[in-house]
């Protein structure tokens, strides 16, 4: 059950699978799909659910190009709505004058956007709202390491990363002279707890919530890179998201890292105000577009027996110690074969029969940028917190 009038939408970041899986929920409730990307071939390129696909430029490393691309393709082909999926959502916040008013962005404006992605700034947010968080401390140089006072174990992290890079789990007397410092994107330091971790994935207009997901993380890529999907209800996650993204008057896609202590309760370690893995959650018969468009009344969230996979991420990466964390081998061959794979997909077989030769375009990246798989995937889509105009 969709909208009734039919979109034209752009998504941004061809390869990843949650674009994939967004185009395939847009075009099922009969709206016209513009995938862009910066490589010529992105798995999002393979599905019937892309009505067109353009190559761009790398917006972190070209961002005013990259804006004046969307910007042109949203004008030519009349687009009514671009969603972003990853960083660019931030280069894209800087320069919304670019695109027609006629064309809605699905994102908040840059210093909300940008508040909400540094972790030492949301962390700052968060306490100048009155809520309880993790012990934390921004290292800009030798003379914050120096006044550190950790007596417990804590990550150390840059303000600007993704996806588990970079986080350091530093002992209190470790040694932190291999730290090199960038005025552009800090270090935070912030207490390491033990407890439950879970991730979200919302979908909010003004301020309200129009679709939500959360899931535990069971099998991820550095403790936090979910490789696995399983909808769990967790009222006080959606009440303490309700009431911050009501407070910020956010607009567009965010999700949040939680992490629960039995006895100290729950504590948000860190946003990303961009899609997150639960939109793979949703299904065509849950009518979440028409959340982006603001037309549903009840929160739209996933069926609560969902199970899905990255099937690629579990083969190389799930089965390991650090992945499965204290799972046994036996338990994650079960949830493997329990759980669908989010690149299939009914009468849309494609993308999963001619991923290898996504994975080509991916393979490229890493040799250009002298990066492995995981940090090549999303590469040049990153940004760090440099600041640019038109």
């Amino acid at each position: 059950m969709g909208t009734t009038e039919r979109k034209h939408v752009l998504i941004t970041f061809g390869r990843s699978f949650l674009t994939l899986e967004l185009a395939r929920l847009m075009s099922a409730a009969g709206h016209r799909v513009t995938i862009v990307d910066s490589i010529p071939v992105g798995v999002t390129r393979f599905s019937h659910a892309a009505d067109a696909f353009h190559r761009v430029p790398a917006p972190k490393f070209e961002p005013r190009a990259y804006c004046h691309a969307l910007a042109k393709i949203v004008a030519d082909e009349k687009v009514d709505m671009v969603i972003p999926i990853h960083e660019e959502t931030d280069i894209l916040s800087m320069m919304v004058d670019l695109f027609p008013p006629e064309c809605e962005l699905f994102l908040s404006d840059f210093e909300t956007e940008n508040s909400l992605h540094n972790k030492f700034e949301f962390q700052e947010l968060l306490v100048a709202r009155g809520i309880t968080t993790l012990k934390y401390a921004q290292v800009r140089g030798p003379e914050d390491v120096a006044a550190l006072d950790f007596d417990a174990p804590f990550a150390l992290k840059e303000c600007y990363s993704r996806g588990s890079q970079k986080v350091h789990k530093i002992m209190p007397d470790d040694p932190l002279d291999w730290v090199e410092f960038d005025p552009i994107n800090p270090w935070i330091a912030q207490e390491w707890v033990s407890g439950t971790n879970y991730c979200t994935y919302s979908i909010v207009r003004e301020g309200r919530i129009h679709a939500h997901a959360t899931y535990p993380v069971d099998y991820a890529i550095g403790g936090s890179s979910c490789l696995n999907f399983r909808s769990v209800q967790h009222d006080g996650i959606l009440e303490w998201i309700s009431k911050f993204v009501r407070d910020m008057n956010f607009t567009g896609q965010i999700g949040f890292d939680f992490i629960e202590d039995p006895e100290r309760g729950l504590f948000c370690i860190e946003c990303n105000p961009r899609a997150t893995s639960g939109i793979m959650m949703f299904e065509p018969a849950d009518g979440v577009d028409r959340a982006f468009f603001g037309e549903n009344d009840d929160v739209i969230t996933p069926d609560p027996d969902v199970h899905k996979m990255i099937g690629l991420g579990m083969l190389l990466y799930g089965w390991r110690k650090a992945s499965r964390r204290d799972r046994s081998l036996r338990e994650f061959f079960r949830t493997f074969r329990n759980s669908s794979d989010v690149i299939t997909s009914p009468g849309d077989q494609r993308p999963a029969l001619l991923l290898p030769f996504a994975y080509l375009g991916i393979l490229r990246s890493c040799y250009k940028y002298k990066v492995g798989l995981a940090e090549g995937f999303m590469h040049d889509h990153e940004w760090d917190g440099l600041r640019i105009s038109e």
